[in-house]
């Protein structure tokens, strides 16, 4: 198929490019916290000269696949806006909604910003999840028909907005037609699942039950018994599997799609997940979707240690998978006040990954709520959030995640529906009952309450966002750890061709005062000017920086922070 023109980011870096140098501030401002209004440099920055200005790791923009650029949004449909009042949300009330997520226009600031989008199942299902599915070619009723997400993909492209979805090649649900057919020994459908004669001894890692009993024989189910394995090591199932790919991408539009289970696809005797026959198969399927789309995205759930699961990327089995230890880090680093952890997380993923791998995030849809994870302390919020979307990976916020929405297990307690007003009982949500109750705290914590206030989850969000897309460095440029004379301070480099940008962070719970930031070498070379990004109530800003010799700096002074407050400093050189 032809690709569609990725516009929005693109148009932006080629008049980065055109310019010769990154904007100072975001095409998109928001109201919260970002300082000085007019752009003015905050502090002078005098380097000293260097035989060469190092060039960044990353590649060009015009070398990037279109994914770098983006910040996706993960999306449980059933739960962010109903269109027909039923109390479940569809792809029409999706599609209404998408202003609020990027209306397209960058000049506007009252849109999250986001620029791709990850759906969970939309396929038919007999759950509410969807993750079994009975039909991979058919639109889940609750949510609308082909014709609604085909008018989804458009109003998306057309706002700028990728569209990946949940593919899940694992497993089917007990209901599909092809196992109820393969029920029967003999039947046409008998190898295209996992079958034993005698009872298999073998459990899951926990040991929880894999094998399951239908009638005379087993079946394998690695997650339970209502989602039988599909045996993909049969041809015929690759094929049929290639042909769901083929109609998601060319008849429906897709960018990509995000692989539920991806380790657990191939199992080798007591071996159930990450075995070389799963990375091999998933390598030939990666092949055959660039064959119909060389555009298109293959993020895989790998959930396992960042040794693990950055081999699917090395390897070639997958272009990204979700960086799970960075984000468990990411959430205890703010909890407790412990920068050193995740310095050390930060450290794994940058050398277990190829550029531009991994996926960052915070939680999904298999996690409790960050909000709660962090205490519902918005100013934490706020800190994990200026870490996602400063950091290096390519960032995935759940929905809700900007509003601080809040939820425990059980999965349906953190898949609740989104607040988008305080107006029971469907708050905005719905105009009948909603399908799931409504999260505790949504009086405060709904899309009306925090959009119009500077100091929301929800403007830090807007604000955070709008900064990656106007600065390359936070996107494609190398991470370059700084030390703090502060134990509770967490600071950084982005650095790229174009800029560089501090991000320094007070993960500590209490104030802290005289900050002084040191690197011993680094890619400052030449006089410099520094203006502040976005700056905290209490953050003093940043006083003169004397380069040394090697391109870093022995003493900045960064004065004062409250507890979890923020700084991010835009690092120039002068105009000579």
């Amino acid at each position: 198929m032809t690709h569609r023109p990725r516009r929005p980011i693109a148009a932006i870096l080629l008049a980065i490019l055109v310019a010769g140098c990154a904007p100072t501030s975001s095409p998109k401002p928001s109201a919260v916290d970002v300082a000085p209004s007019d752009g003015t440099p905050s502090a002078s920055v005098a380097g000293l000269p260097c035989d060469a200005t190092p060039a960044s790791s990353g590649p060009s923009s015009a070398e990037s696949p279109w994914w770098r650029d983006r910040v996706f949004y993960e999306v449980f449909v059933r739960s962010f806006a109903d269109s027909d009042g039923d109390g479940i949300g569809d792809l029409r009330g999706l599609t209404e909604r998408l202003d609020y997520l990027n209306d397209g226009d960058p000049a506007t600031s009252d849109d999250l910003g986001v620029t791709a989008l990850w759906l969970m199942p939309v396929a038919e299902s007999p759950s509410y999840h969807g993750y079994d599915v009975t039909d991979y070619d058919v639109i889940e009723p609750d949510y609308g028909t082909a014709e609604d997400f085909r008018a989804l993909m458009t109003a998306a492209h057309e706002r700028g907005i990728d569209v990946v979805v949940d593919l899940v090649l694992n497993h089917t649900s007990v209901d599909h037609p092809w196992f109820q057919d393969a029920r029967t020994p003999g039947s046409a459908h008998d190898d295209w699942y996992v079958w034993s004669d005698t009872e298999p001894h073998v459990s899951g890692p926990g040991g929880n039950e894999v094998w399951h009993r239908d009638g005379d024989r087993w079946y394998y189910g690695y997650f339970w018994e209502g989602m039988p394995d599909l045996n993909v090591e049969n041809p015929a199932v690759t094929a049929a599997l290639d042909g769901v790919a083929a109609y998601w991408l060319q008849d429906l539009g897709v960018d990509g799609f995000r692989l539920d289970a991806a380790k657990h696809l191939i199992e080798d005797g007591s071996t159930l997940e990450n075995t070389p026959q799963t990375k091999a198969w998933l390598q030939g399927f990666r092949d055959r979707v660039e064959a119909i789309d060389p555009d298109a995205l293959l993020v895989g759930e790998v959930w396992d240690a960042t040794s693990v699961s950055s081999e699917y990327v090395r390897d070639g089995a997958l272009d990204m998978t979700f960086a799970f230890g960075l984000a468990g880090s990411t959430i205890s680093g703010v909890r407790f006040g412990d920068p050193a952890s995740l310095a050390v997380a930060q450290a794994e993923v940058d050398a277990a990954y190829p550029e531009g791998g991994f996926a960052s995030f915070l939680t999904n849809h298999d996690q409790d709520r960050s909000f709660d994870q962090l205490g519902r302390d918005g100013p934490s919020a706020k800190a994990a959030a200026t870490l996602l979307l400063t950091g290096n990976g390519v960032p995935f916020v759940y929905y809700g995640e900007e509003i601080g929405l809040r939820g425990r297990k059980p999965d349906e307690r953190i898949r609740t529906p989104l607040a988008w007003d305080a107006n029971p009982p469907g708050y905005g949500f719905t105009s009948g009952t909603p399908w799931e109750a409504m999260a505790e705290g949504v009086d405060t914590a709904n899309i009306a309450a925090e959009t119009s206030d500077p100091t929301s989850l929800l403007s830090r969000y807007r604000a955070l966002i709008a900064l990656r897309t106007a600065h390359p460095a936070l996107r494609d440029g190398e991470l370059i750890p700084v030390e703090s004379s502060v134990p509770g301070v967490y600071a950084y480099l982005r650095h790229d061709t174009t800029e560089t940008v501090a991000v320094v962070i007070n993960l500590s719970k209490t104030p802290v005062s005289d900050v002084s930031l040191r690197l011993e070498s680094g890619p400052l070379c030449g006089s410099m000017t520094a203006t502040t990004l976005l700056a905290d109530g209490d953050a003093d800003g940043v006083g003169p920086l004397a380069g040394n010799a090697t391109g870093g700096f022995d003493a900045w002074a960064i004065g004062s922070l409250a507890a979890r407050d923020s700084l991010i400093v835009s690092i120039e050189p002068s105009a000579p």
